[in-house]
């Protein structure tokens, strides 16, 4: 009974998740990242509803103003769902 309870901490402890896991994590991580950029830059005053205002996008970064916080948070809260779904996992099993 005591090995199954210590093989399931080490199953929701990710430094114990195989390079698999943890490379899932980074990537999904980083989607968040990108995903963020890019709410960050239609809520920017460089997007206009025209074809032409992917041309601006960097402009968008270079001047960041308020829109900073979006690309943390995307990576924060992809991070955090892919931690839930692998603790939910582990709790299901």
């Amino acid at each position: 009974m005591a090995a199954s309870f210590r093989y399931r901490e080490d199953r929701i402890n990710p430094l114990h998740w195989t390079r698999q896991h943890r490379l899932a994590w980074l990537l999904i991580s980083l989607f968040g990242v990108v995903a963020g950029a890019l709410l960050a830059f239609i809520h920017s005053p460089f997007f206009f509803f025209d074809p032409s205002a992917w041309s601006s996008f960097d402009g968008s970064l270079l001047y960041p103003g308020t829109n900073w916080m979006w690309p943390p948070s995307g990576f924060a809260v992809t991070a955090i769902l892919f931690y839930l779904a692998q603790l939910f996992r582990s709790s299901s099993n």
